[in-house]
């Protein structure tokens, strides 16, 4: 309520706004003692005169940001002990891993006789391997050497840098 009538002193309220806060002021009375309340609160505002600070305190205040050090931004150096640490955790975790499933594994292989597995084509790579498999394997490995072959090249540069 106290916005509508704001935005109708302001003069920030659309025409169908304005018209609808007229009408609510001749047909409400205390509506329309909010808004004479507000007006003259507007009225007094506006009749203040806004203090400036002196041209000297200004002055002062600019030398003293002046002289402030500006600050420096954080660099951080990460230790390497950290990353070390960090390592030697993972590779830890993965060797016990690899001794669980050692000590918890068997390794008789009773059942596998390696003519019978062969013979009854139950390892056939021909259904696996065709030559698009082929050629998409080449592809994909072509572009990992030449990534592999731009990042070293980009190396070297970086560290010899020719003269031109």
């Amino acid at each position: 309520m106290e916005e509508e009538i704001w935005d109708y002193i302001d003069g920030n309220s659309s025409a169908g706004q304005r018209l609808l806060v007229e009408a609510k002021m001749a047909s409400d009375p205390v509506y329309r003692s909010l808004y004479e309340e507000l007006l003259e609160i507007n009225t007094q505002m506006a009749g203040m005169d806004l203090e400036e600070p002196s041209m000297s305190f200004t002055r002062n205040v600019m030398e003293q940001v002046k002289l402030e050090i500006a600050p420096v931004s954080l660099k951080t150096k990460v230790d390497k002990r950290i990353i070390y640490s960090i390592s030697a955790f993972f590779i830890c975790a993965m060797l016990g891993i690899m001794g669980y499933v050692v000590a918890n594994s068997n390794f008789s292989f009773e059942g596998f006789k390696s003519t019978h597995f062969l013979s009854t084509g139950a390892l056939n790579f021909s259904k696996m391997i065709s030559p698009t498999f082929i050629k998409i394997f080449l592809f994909v490995d072509l572009l990992l050497a030449l990534a592999y072959l731009d990042g070293f090249l980009r190396r070297k540069r970086a560290h010899h840098p020719q003269n031109g």
